[in-house]
């Protein structure tokens, strides 16, 4: 089969604008999609670009064409600076900000819910929809509102109450808001509107904007307090939020309530399979006429089958250069088809297109991966440049002496200083493990004999002891640009 390969379109590495595009065509409904839906999981959390987005947004498309009404919220971008702008700090104000953000989300969501019934003339013919109505136009909840300003301004009710008087009638007044007065009497209206009609809520993005501040925190906290209360009402109404993994990881607030959410929550991850899967389905949405071969064929139209000079099958080449999230997939082989021009062979993608995309591909992933966790490690992009020009495998020795002249000031850092001189070299190791900057050779003495022999990353084989490693080696997805020797 010859395809012009310039025409090839794998889409849109955003979901937001992939939607109207083909991804509700080609969308790839993989193992923890199906988890995250039949087994009634609300809480999606994944690193970035494993396709949090992707699956939310197919969601509210399959849920649309089903008649039901869908939500979509992505708050804005520097919501979390508005909300320091605007609100006193936890320690200043001692008004427990947490049960505060998490009655606020309540009010914010039921609200969104009502507005959206109003719009949609749901539960005329059941009487329900009357005294939603007044409430939406007498509360002037209008459709202009921003759901960000919604939140605040409930937030600041509380805390006027709350902060600044203490006397007669306030703790009532406190109560009342605590309890959703506003609201309580709504719900058996809203129960019968969803006797009839499903609602989807899909809380998205929410690392947009962040600041790891502390109203950051506790404005993520309180979301899934309120989700988990809101999902309780009636199985008709789903409030899912995605977020990503790191977030979810790293704060505190979260991570002690973390026993009590664990069932809701779907932690999204690829195999290769999975992610040769999804790129199949891209290229048979270009190429109407190979939707009838298995992926892998569909795979060798396009690409050559092995790279000669390493005698490594392509595919493989390219998929350990990610972290197995399909956005690195794709922007490597849209890379690719740019570069087309490279290759030696006719009509596909060879090594040459491949090495000449890779050197492009290598200093965004490097860079990414320095952005992804830019607010836990700032300025880790001058970490890994101590690595450039340097060796891609290191023995244990020489990793803990090369990172223990890092921790102790003898290599300068640069600015990433103001954290990497507070670790001791075995920390720092262990960063630069969990992030994937670092693989691990897997000792022959593995339980897992499928991976022996082979050097893995966290989001692989996240339960390694590194102290039982004795071999390293750099991210594939970075030797190019940090220019490393084998």
């Amino acid at each position: 089969m010859r395809l012009d390969i310039k025409s090839l379109n794998l889409g849109s590495d955003s979901a937001e604008r992939d939607i109207d595009v083909g991804l509700a065509e080609y969308f790839y409904q993989n193992d923890a999609y199906h988890r995250f839906l039949n087994g009634r999981k609300t809480i999606l959390v994944g690193n970035r670009g494993a396709g949090k987005s992707a699956i939310f947004k197919y969601i509210a498309t399959t849920e649309r064409k089903k008649g039901n009404l869908v939500l979509e919220l992505s708050p804005e971008d520097y919501s979390y600076e508005l909300l320091s702008e605007y609100l006193r700090s936890e320690k200043e104000g001692s008004w427990g900000k947490q049960s505060a953000y998490s009655v606020a989300w309540q009010y914010l969501l039921y609200n969104l819910i009502f507005r959206r019934i109003v719009q949609n003339k749901r539960g005329l013919l059941l009487g329900a929809q009357k005294n939603i109505y007044s409430y939406v136009n007498s509360n002037g909840i209008a459709q202009g509102d921003s759901s960000i300003g919604i939140l605040v301004n409930y937030l600041k009710r509380i805390e006027r109450v709350k902060i600044e008087s203490y006397t007669g009638g306030i703790r009532s007044d406190l109560q009342a808001l605590y309890d959703l007065e506003e609201i309580k009497n709504l719900l058996p209206s809203l129960k019968k509107v969803l006797s009839s009609t499903r609602i989807t809520v899909l809380v998205d993005e929410l690392d947009k904007g962040w600041d790891n501040s502390e109203d950051a925190k506790y404005f993520l906290a309180g979301l899934f307090q309120a989700t988990q209360k809101i999902n309780l009402l009636d199985p008709n109404l789903r409030t899912y939020v995605s977020i990503r993994q790191e977030l979810f990881d790293n704060i505190p607030q979260i991570y002690e309530d973390a026993q009590k959410i664990r069932e809701d929550v779907e932690v999204i991850r690829w195999g290769k399979n999975e992610l040769l899967e999804l790129i199949g389905r891209r290229i048979a949405h270009s190429y109407p006429e190979s939707a009838k071969l298995p992926a892998l064929k569909r795979w060798k139209t396009i690409f050559v089958s092995k790279l000669s000079s390493s005698n490594t099958e392509s595919l493989d080449y390219i998929i350990d250069r990610t972290q197995l999230r399909p956005r690195e997939l794709l922007q490597f082989c849209k890379l690719c088809v740019e570069c087309v021009d490279y290759s030696l062979v006719a009509k596909r993608i060879d090594e040459c297109a491949i090495a000449a995309a890779e050197e492009s591909y290598s200093e965004q992933k490097t860079r990414d991966l320095a952005s992804e966790y830019r607010f836990q490690y700032p300025y880790l992009l001058d970490v890994f440049e101590v690595f450039r020009g340097q060796k891609t495998y290191y023995t244990k020795e020489d990793l803990d002496y090369l990172l223990l002249s890092l921790a102790v000031g003898e290599i300068d850092v640069e600015q990433a200083a103001a954290w990497v001189l507070d670790l001791d070299y075995l920390e720092l190791k262990q960063i630069l493990w969990k992030i994937g900057f670092l693989k691990a050779l897997v000792p022959q003495s593995s339980h897992n004999p499928k991976h022996r022999g082979d050097y893995l990353g966290h989001y692989e084989l996240p339960t390694i002891n590194l102290e039982n490693i004795e071999k390293f080696r750099v991210h594939p997805a970075c030797t190019k640009f940090l220019h490393l020797k084998d």
